[in-house]
């Protein structure tokens, strides 16, 4: 029997998560399929199939009684368009052991079952059951390296054509299913695993999916592990892979994450092994430490004891310093523009907006022009909220992704573009989540992400640095006061955030917060927004000037941090 015929096509199962997250397979043309493969048996001389088979098929067959034109009564058979009382009688049979020719053995336990559903069902029993193997005439079968329950649950889905997938019972069903040449079930089981790939988990699933050559869950477990790479890295399965899956990973074109990042995998997994010193030297030089922040670079590789007392690391240590230095003596003019993406479209009649991936450069000195690498394609192909500032000559975007569903993850995206070599590397996410468009600031070479949703609640978490240095976040204090519609700038070294007062329009509240102590000062100061209060902010000397984002008729504000006091300018026409 070929392989198709005795197997389900995944096209055929319906697949539902209840609410345990367990997986429902349902083979929807079942009882077709396996009174088909019950007719191909090649064992019609067996007396006992040849009773399982006119038992199963009186149950497909009514008895149609009509009159003809003289009105004689006349009496047909009529196929049944519903297979399950055929279906239910064939398990029947199973449970009551009517008809049964063949018991499996599996340990301490015996199913009694039909030769021909077995055949019907698997490759594997039409081979052992049917070919010319001494099983397919003993009456018990044992079968080794599968479990009773396994067996059991996959009886049930060979007579009744429903499974029941979960996390107690995936991979030997997988192991089981690649035994028996259940393609359908290892269909299934993929599709299971798939959905509970996590970051302490992925690795172990592209293990099972490689060792049962699930190609399409392999691809995806090694997708989700090089999207999740700093969090699949701080688990424990990452130290279990070998250097030539190390080495595939950091190869990947796929793993756009910062070098920081990726150097702190290489060292995690050499430490785990002493034999693995030979291989840091190679893996080194993949992680391509050139890329890092010349600050990471100082205080965390050079210092690495490993490094250190390797002649050959040492070497790379030392191209790397070469190559910073003239980095150094190559930075950017002192002042460029650079515009970040963009909308278009949205000016013309008719036309839906669409995102610009596009960076382009202008020198305003010398009035030069250059055009840079796009922007990640994640940033553009998701709705999302691009936060942008530029720090060290390098730019960096912290992306709020909008949730197409209430039950969706919740994701934010950090990048930052490498101006000396025009390529944007990801960034370890923040702690916390943080909607829509918050305060995204750099003070004493930290960044700052401050509030969620143009609001900055005393109560909430969402209060946090990122320090290049290190390649971590770290919570900080929460303002001392809520306020809306915030606006979050950066002066004199100190975060400053301003914003009205718990919904009251009265009076504007400033808030400044000194990173060297990890507090918050503030004051109030009359309102002056002179419209809709919702602004953009830029710093020069010593004020902040505010301006209206919802049109050109409202004034802008010039809010100076020394003398406290506040000037209005009125918009450009």
């Amino acid at each position: 029997m070929a392989e198709e015929e005795a197997d389900a096509s995944s096209d055929d199962l319906d697949y539902v998560f209840n609410d345990k997250g367990e997986l429902q397979v349902c083979e929807t043309l079942h009882g077709r399929r396996l009174l088909q493969g019950l007719r191909k048996v090649n064992s019609q001389e067996a007396v006992t199939f040849s009773d399982l088979l006119k038992s199963v098929e009186k149950n497909l067959v009514t008895l149609v009684i009509t009159e003809d034109e003289k009105g004689n009564k006349l009496q047909y058979p009529k196929l049944q368009s519903d297979l399950g009382p055929a279906i239910t009688a064939l398990n029947e049979s199973r449970t009551t052991h009517t008809f049964c020719d063949v018991i499996l053995c599996v340990s301490d336990t015996k199913f009694h079952c039909h030769r021909a559903v077995l055949a019907a069902s698997s490759p594997f029993f039409v081979t052992l059951l049917l070919g010319e193997f001494r099983e397919g005439k003993d009456e018990k079968v044992r079968l080794n390296d599968v479990q009773s329950h396994i067996v059991s649950d996959l009886l049930d889905y060979f007579y009744t054509g429903s499974l029941n997938i979960r996390n107690g019972n995936v991979e030997s069903l997988l192991h089981a299913a690649s035994l028996f040449q259940l393609s359908s079930v290892v269909t299934a089981c993929c599709r299971y695993l798939s959905r509970q790939l996590d970051s302490d988990n992925c690795f172990g699933i592209l293990y099972l999916a490689e060792f049962y050559s699930c190609k399409s869950l392999v691809e995806e477990a090694r997708a989700f592990a090089i999207d999740n790479f700093p969090d699949t890295v701080r688990t424990g399965e990452f130290e279990l892979l070998s250097y030539d899956q190390v080495l595939f990973f950091l190869t990947d074109e796929r793993c756009q994450w910062c070098k920081e990042s990726v150097y702190e995998a290489v060292m995690k997994w050499t430490k785990a092994d002493t034999t693995r010193l030979e291989f840091l030297p190679a893996l080194l030089r993949c992680a391509d430490l050139r890329l890092m922040t010349e600050d990471y670079f100082k205080f965390n590789v050079k210092h690495e004891p490993l490094i250190k007392n390797d002649p050959e690391c040492l070497d790379i240590i030392q191209e790397v310093e070469e190559d910073l230095f003239q980095q150094r003596t190559h930075r950017l003019p002192a002042e460029i523009l650079v515009q970040v993406g963009g909308i278009s479209g949205s000016e013309t009649a008719g036309h839906k907006p669409v995102k610009v991936p596009y960076m382009d450069c202008l020198g305003p000195w010398r009035c030069s022009h250059a055009i840079l690498s796009d922007l990640p394609f994640s940033l553009v192909s998701k709705n999302c909220y691009l936060n942008v500032l530029a720090m060290d000559d390098d730019i960096y975007i912290l992306a709020s992704m909008e949730r197409c569903q209430a039950e969706d993850p919740r994701e934010m995206q950090f990048w930052r573009y490498v101006s000396s070599a025009d390529l944007w590397l990801r960034l370890p996410e923040p702690l916390t989540f943080h909607q829509g468009q918050f305060g995204f600031v750099a003070a004493q070479g930290r960044l700052y992400a401050v509030g969620t949703n143009m609001a900055a609640d005393k109560a909430a978490e969402c209060y946090e640095s990122f320090s290049p240095r290190s390649n971590r976040w770290r919570k900080i204090a929460p303002v001392p006061h809520t306020v809306e519609k915030t606006v979050t700038s950066s002066f004199k070294d100190k975060v400053v955030v301003m914003g009205y007062w718990e919904g009251r329009h009265e009076n504007f509240y400033v808030q400044t917060y000194d990173p060297m102590n990890d507090t918050w000062e503030h004051y109030d100061v009359e309102s002056y927004h002179c419209g809709k209060p919702q602004y953009q902010s830029a710093v020069l000397g010593s004020k902040i000037y505010l301006m209206p984002m919802l049109g050109r008729r409202f004034s802008m504000c010039a809010f100076d941090m020394e003398s406290r006091d506040s000037r209005n300018f009125p918009c450009l026409n």
